[in-house]
């Protein structure tokens, strides 16, 4: 069921230890490596220390419910929380979380469900890799545009050139040094800064 190309991390956080271990073990079959936590003050430490892309929260932690912390699981770069909560509550639950991109799954919940969930899971943190991949390649584009523009007006104003003409020199210069646009952009940024 799991990607062949990559594992994942995954944070089962359960002041049961009987669920840590039920989870972990359909985890492992799965090609994922996981840490438990039994509390939301550890969970929220191992957070800042290593990168999860999972976070799976048994509800009815012993200092908090669980649902804040699913919520700010979900808000980290590319890390989907799960939440396991108790049938009566599960509405309400939802209608807390679910707009924070949290996937909330009622229990009691069988091997099955549990299976069946990991794999839309796992297609959803794929599709949050493929869109992080697409926002990275963004930004650096973005940031290279910025400093190609720095670069022109700084061209501009101190050799009184054109915006074509300095374009044209950047551009030129890149080329004739073998280097890229940003790296002539920097060269020019440096001897007028």
């Amino acid at each position: 069921m799991a990607s062949e190309y990559h594992s994942y991390r995954a944070l089962i956080v359960s002041a049961s230890a009987k669920f840590a271990a039920e989870i972990g073990s359909l985890l492992a079959a799965e090609h994922f490596r996981t840490d438990c936590s039994h509390n939301a003050a550890q969970a929220r430490r191992m957070l800042l220390e290593d990168p999860y892309d999972f976070v799976l929260i048994n509800a009815g932690l012993t200092d908090e419910f669980g649902s804040r912390l699913s919520i700010d699981s979900s808000s980290r770069s590319g890390t989907i929380a799960v939440l396991f909560v108790a049938a009566d509550v599960y509405e309400q639950i939802v209608s807390k979380t679910a707009i924070s991109g949290v996937f909330v799954i009622r229990k009691p919940v069988s091997r099955t469900v549990i299976n069946q969930s990991l794999s839309l899971l796992i297609s959803a943190r794929e599709r949050l890799r493929v869109a992080e991949t697409t926002a990275d390649r963004a930004r650096s584009k973005l940031d290279e545009l910025r400093l190609v523009n720095r670069a022109k007006w700084l061209l501009i104003e101190n050799e009184h050139r054109t915006e074509n003409d300095a374009h044209r020199l950047l551009e030129k210069s890149a080329m004739d040094a073998g280097i890229t646009k940003r790296q002539a952009a920097q060269i020019i940024i440096e001897k007028y800064s």
